[in-house]
């Protein structure tokens, strides 16, 4: 995969960091959900191996089998405690579908211009 842009470098470092303050309100709340987290560190791990080159011809696929788990990992954990928080009231889990919405939407356009630049 060719050197990616600062634009490019720049989104990954922001995906990242969404993942970061996700984890971060996890522990703060003391909600550590491990699947929750198990999605934040395989955006994390792809992000990474990208930015670092190590993907290559595989990038494509790479980044949709990891978009997909993430989704995957999310929408079980969904099934597994339901659409509203039980510690927070009862209240939608707003901050779960923003930052969830945030990942998909930013990790497609990483993924889209990034795969862009290679063919």
């Amino acid at each position: 995969m060719p050197r990616q842009s600062n634009g490019l470098r720049l989104l990954g470092v922001v995906i990242i960091l969404i993942q970061l303050i996700d984890f971060i309100i996890h522990v703060s709340t003391d909600q550590a959900e491990p699947i929750r987290i198990a999605s934040n560190i395989v955006i994390i791990v792809w992000i990474i191996a990208a930015l670092a080159g190590w993907l290559n011809a595989r990038f494509r696929n790479i980044s949709i089998a990891a978009i997909s788990t993430y989704l995957v990992l999310n929408i079980i954990f969904l099934t597994q405690n339901g659409l509203t928080n039980p510690e927070q009231g009862g209240a939608l889990r707003t901050t779960l579908f923003l930052l969830v919405s945030l990942t998909v939407a930013l990790s497609a356009l990483f993924t889209f211009h990034t795969s862009t630049s290679v063919d």
